[in-house]
């Protein structure tokens, strides 16, 4: 039986994305490049935020792509 709430499906939908291992692999290839960006260069919070916040877009979008064949 599948769930009528919708809540219950953005749960479900949201709990595959992040077990989907394309996904973590990307957001932890982001998060390398921040590391890098902060310790290595001394980069400021910003450009560390920033440089996640692409990562994680960038994981979520490849995911879905990568989805639909």
């Amino acid at each position: 039986m599948r769930p009528t709430n919708k809540r219950a499906t953005l749960l479900g939908g949201a709990r595959r994305l992040v077990t989907d291992e394309g996904f973590a692999i990307t957001v932890l290839a982001a998060v390398i490049a921040a590391a890098v960006l902060a310790v290595g260069f001394d980069a400021t919070a910003d450009i560390v935020v920033a440089t996640l916040a692409l990562g994680a877009v960038t994981a979520l979008a490849e995911t879905r792509l990568h989805r639909r064949g």
